[in-house]
């Protein structure tokens, strides 16, 4: 997936002779906080509504600094995220070679995540909390598979102290088996989400004890 696949197509361009408070009414509109800058089909730079704040109302767009932020159509979704993200920006211009092809905002790198690469499936995701040098993939797959699921996805991080934290999206919200052979590994399961039956469980067994502790 490259960055020409994920355009949005409905948003709006700036012109050098638009006032402030013009650029100002579309991004409120839009609600964006960046547009993009546009002669003809030639990108000039990225507007942000925080530098229009600090001009006048009656302004032109010709008379404000815009930054020169784009990426390429062949950048792959990845390195988009990564732009979007470093340059905390809500929009994403696509150039090449000068002409503009059109921007990405976030709903669409968000819709993207969720639908490609599984984000947004039916399914539990779980989180392990493990030290670097004994992560295997190989090893955690074939515990998860041994109790008739998949992997539908997975990214990692890291703590403070030097361990992994692993994000696995499953393709089953029946976890209670695959909860109870990580234990048998050693595996430290940090938190889990969207697996009604293993959360009723321990809710019973929390009222349990609450009821215990009225006695």
């Amino acid at each position: 997936m490259t960055a020409e696949q994920l355009l949005t197509s409905d948003i709006p361009l700036l012109r050098p002779i638009d006032t402030v408070k013009c650029a100002l009414d579309m991004m409120d509109e839009f609600k964006l906080a960046h547009l993009p800058l546009v002669v003809e089909d030639q990108y000039k730079g990225l507007i942000s509504e925080e530098d229009l704040l600090e001009n006048d109302e009656s302004a032109v767009l010709a008379e404000i600094e815009s930054k020169p932020l784009a990426v390429d159509p062949n950048l792959h979704i990845y390195e988009v995220v990564a732009s979007m993200a470093n340059a905390e920006v809500d929009l994403l211009p696509v150039v090449h070679r000068g002409v503009y092809r059109g921007s990405i905002d976030r709903s669409a790198v968000l819709c993207y995540l969720s639908r490609a690469i599984g984000w947004g499936a039916e399914g539990s995701t779980l989180v392990l909390e493990i030290p670097s040098p004994k992560f295997s993939l190989n090893e955690v797959s074939r515990i998860i598979e041994e109790n008739g699921a998949q992997i539908s996805s997975f990214n990692t991080c890291y703590e403070d102290s030097g361990d992994m934290l692993v994000t696995f999206k499953l393709n089953t919200v029946d976890i209670a088996g695959i909860l109870d052979s990580l234990k048998r590994f050693d595996y430290k399961v940090v938190t889990f989400f969207d697996a009604p039956d293993v959360e009723d469980e321990l809710r019973s067994k929390f009222d349990q004890f609450m009821k215990y502790l009225e006695q």
